[in-house]
């Protein structure tokens, strides 16, 4: 049983490590990578935790040989409350600030944070009189409420990010197994990709002017001319569009609006500019990120069409050129040959299995108000299990929780809003890191929650007749949350129980394109799951045009990217992109405040 976690653990930390590695931007520095990993490993503790629990539970072991599972519980669960709700926040808004002191950037943190959960406790100030007022529940019992709300919280949202997850990860399988297809789908991305490029160099552009601008009004001698001096010394260091490009003509000055003159006024309208400075540096460098890494799975996926029109799988010239002796080795000649022919029909086979995982998943959800009778599809599983094989069982119980997670986690960044918090390859700020952090802490144990249920190993299931006559007991995990939630003024709701029985809707809305329809009618595009439109629209054709073009620039000895700047007008793009390589510089990211509203955030450069 501690073999399987100690080698779960291991595995884990070797994958933060793996992560952080590959997402981090060089300038995120040493405490928020760390902060970051206790994060995601305190999170994916308790996924680590549940099959350990669970088989102490099916083992029956006495309660001696199960305290070290109850410590551990206790020290994941309570470490994820506090990565989510203090410590992240704390850290990801001191890392976007833009002050030029860390005195600066703690008061920062702590204004907008007070200011985030002022409203917060306000709101929650006004249900708990409506609660004392209209229930017998006690001042002792509100510490217990505010948890159970929590949880309840997270259940809701993990519910509804999953069946959005349950629905898409098979279907975008399928719809991208037949190479064909899926240059479609890789088009479209590359048309979004590019109108984001245009926008990240507009905001870009106009920073650039600002600073300028600001810079000329100050006097030589004025006492905030040397924090001014540092923006500047900034943008001209890692912009790819620096101030003394307005000087040159290059940049339009009549961009500029009278609020953006007023920033040189005082330190923290300084602080204001240069927090704007970064997110816009970060923007345009994300932006342009996905449109290269777009445009290579473009490149890599026409080639393989084309292979197999021809039914010849040779691997493209380009495809060497990256090689050091200039030919490929076997095995990369084995995957590409297996791109061209069995990866479909391997894709289409997953997408299947896993739709099956699926429709088992919604059918444990639905039977989990039944108690008397064993419905669920994993119960079942684990039941048939034999006595003595532990690793089974335990890989069992894993790999369930492990596919849940990754559909609520997938369907999180699906979302237009959460665009900020993606991971991006050697680009991701500090701010973003974190976020992503906070939100694994924060769905990670009413996910493993849920999932007690699932498999049947909450506390309902174990009646106190059998309890007491030794025939079941209680998990560690599913007694810590039932005590939590064992309010008598709303121990009959049992959220727990019978909120899932809505997935079953939720899935149905989701695959026939229902919510699409109601949220096109009455919210933003950014609160609408993204490609929630479908691929046959303008970003499509512009994709393919920006395809051949770019195929065409490469050709000629060009840099990837290079051809987006001539091609943006002709394409309708909003504005012409400026064609510049990225600067290693972090992806935009949002504080704690500005995700609540929308306002971009960065973390300034070391």
């Amino acid at each position: 049983m501690w073999s399987f976690f100690a080698a779960a653990m291991a595995g884990i930390v070797v994958s933060i490590f793996v992560l952080i590695r590959r997402y981090a931007a060089p300038s995120v520095t040493a405490p928020i990578l760390a902060a970051t990993g206790y994060a995601w490993l305190t999170a994916m503790m308790v996924v680590a935790l549940v099959p350990v629990d669970v088989w102490a539970t099916h083992a029956m072991l006495p309660p001696e040989q199960t305290r070290g599972v109850l410590v551990l519980w206790n020290a994941a669960y309570w470490s994820t409350q506090l990565a989510t709700w203090l410590v992240m926040p704390f850290c990801e808004v001191y890392a976007s600030a833009g002050d030029f002191t860390i005195k600066g950037r703690c008061l920062t943190s702590l204004r907008e944070n007070a200011i985030l959960y002022g409203v917060i406790a306000a709101g929650g100030l006004v249900g708990v009189l409506v609660v004392l007022a209209s229930t017998k529940v006690g001042f002792a019992a509100l510490l217990e409420l505010a948890v159970f709300a929590a949880n309840a919280f997270g259940l809701v949202a993990g519910l509804l990010l999953l069946g959005y997850g349950l629905v898409e990860v098979p279907r975008s399988l399928w719809q991208t197994a037949v190479p064909e297809a899926a240059l479609k789908w890789v088009a479209h991305r590359c048309g979004r990709h590019a109108e984001a490029v245009t926008k990240a160099t507009n905001e870009l552009e106009t920073v650039a002017a600002v600073i300028y601008a600001n810079q000329r009004q100050m006097r030589r001698h004025d006492p905030l001319r040397p924090l001014m001096d540092i923006i500047a010394n900034e943008a001209e260091r890692d912009s790819p569009i620096k101030p003394s490009e307005v000087a040159q003509g290059h940049v339009d000055m009549d961009v500029l609006k009278a609020e953006d003159l007023e920033y040189n006024y005082e330190e923290r309208g300084l602080a204001e500019l240069r927090r704007r400075m970064t997110s816009a540096m970060a923007g345009y460098q994300g932006a342009r990120s996905q449109y290269c890494r777009a445009m290579r799975v473009a490149f890599e996926t026409d080639d393989v069409v084309k292979c197999r029109s021809l039914g010849i799988y040779e691997p493209p010239r380009a495809a060497s050129e990256g090689t050091s002796s200039g030919e490929l080795s076997a095995v990369q000649r084995f995957v590409w040959t297996y791109k061209c022919t069995l990866q479909p029909t391997a894709k289409r086979v997953t997408a299947g299995l896993l739709t099956a995982v699926g429709l088992c998943i919604v059918w444990a959800q639905m039977t989990i108000p039944i108690v008397a009778t064993d419905l669920s599809p994993f119960s079942r599983m684990l039941a048939a299990v034999p006595p003595d094989a532990q690793l089974v069982f335990m890989t069992l119980t894993l790999l369930p929780l492990v596919y849940i997670s990754a559909c609520c986690y997938f369907a999180l960044f699906k979302l237009n809003a959460f665009n900020y918090n993606k991971l991006i390859g050697g680009a991701t700020t500090g701010a973003a890191l974190m976020q992503n952090g906070s939100l694994m802490c924060r769905f990670a144990a009413p996910t493993a929650w849920n999932f007690y249920h699932l498999i049947r190993y909450a506390n309902e299931y174990c009646s106190q007749a059998d309890l007491d006559a030794g025939a079941c007991q209680h998990t560690t995990f599913a007694s810590i949350m039932a005590s939590m939630a064992n309010i008598a003024a709303f121990k009959y709701v049992q959220i727990d129980r019978w909120l899932p029985l809505l997935l079953l809707l939720h899935v149905v809305m989701v695959s026939f394109g229902v919510w699409d329809r109601l949220f096109s009618l009455c919210l933003p595009k950014r609160l609408r799951f993204s490609d929630s439109d479908g691929v046959d629209d303008e970003y499509t054709e512009r994709g393919r045009l920006l395809i051949r073009a770019e195929q065409d620039a490469v050709a000629r000895g060009a840099a990837l990217g290079d051809a987006l700047s001539t091609s943006a007008r002709e394409l309708g793009f909003s504005a012409a992109a400026v064609g510049r390589r990225p600067t290693e510089h972090p992806g935009r990211v949002r504080g704690v405040w500005g995700s609540l509203f929308g306002r971009g955030t960065l973390a300034p450069a070391a």
